[in-house]
């Protein structure tokens, strides 16, 4: 399960009415958004409906920040402890001499 940690965003829009995420005020720091890579609608895991998706280089790392225009919030997914990475089952990754 993930969690949905609201975060402050500085944003600029533009003449089209599109919004240009800029910096990310998370605690007591402000994370400057050095690149948008991406911008799409999507449903992130653990949430109900959707969001924009920005796909970002934040502080020299890719990370994900949302925007819910129901609720007007920014977020971002955080994952638990207890959620783990599965990793895909491969039949051709198996020895047939110790089985």
């Amino acid at each position: 399960m993930q969690e949905k940690i609201p975060i402050e965003v500085i944003v600029r829009f533009t003449e089209k009415g599109e919004i240009r995420p800029l910096k990310v005020n998370f605690g007591d720091k402000i994370y400057l958004i050095d690149k948008v890579y991406n911008k799409s609608l999507a449903t992130p895991k653990g949430s109900f409906g959707v969001a924009l998706e920005y796909s970002c280089l934040i502080c020299g790392k890719r990370r994900k920040i949302y925007f819910d225009r129901y609720e007007n919030l920014w977020y971002i997914m955080k994952r638990t402890k207890e959620e783990k990475i599965l990793v895909p089952y491969n039949p051709l990754n198996y020895d047939i001499f110790t089985d």
